[in-house]
């Protein structure tokens, strides 16, 4: 029996043929709609203490960056480093940077690193090696 209230996958529609391509149809049609498919999807959450986030805060002030924007280059510098590629290739797979206490709601839009301002994020040596 078809659901005398429209389609809205209820109850009922569970009992007309198909009707579960149907739902799954009317979720990517609105997925293709959606700009957030095209947004960056991965990230992380970094748990730390108090003392910690005074200290990140500092160092994020003193380079005028985002807290966000801090941690993607020293995470870009560390695999550039790592992998032993330029930074400017782990960088383009990441957001644009944003000042220190720069704002901004919402969902940005897609940008592109292209490493430069806030001081150097290349590393040449570490300790113990």
């Amino acid at each position: 029996m078809p659901n005398p209230y429209g389609n809205l996958a209820g109850f009922s529609d569970r009992e007309e043929e198909g009707w579960q391509q149907r739902a799954l149809e009317r979720v990517q049609a609105r997925q293709k709609r959606s700009s957030r498919s095209t947004d960056r999807k991965n990230g992380m959450y970094l748990f730390f203490d108090d003392p910690y986030r005074v200290l990140l805060d500092e160092a994020c002030a003193r380079r005028n960056i985002s807290l966000t924007g801090y941690g993607r280059r020293a995470t870009a510098a560390f695999i550039a480093h790592d992998l032993g590629i330029p930074i400017s290739d782990v960088l383009y797979h990441a957001a644009r940077v944003k000042g220190y206490g720069e704002g901004g709601g919402g969902v940005p839009e897609r940008s592109h690193d292209d490493g430069s301002g806030h001081g150097l994020w290349i590393i040449s040596r570490l300790d113990g090696e």
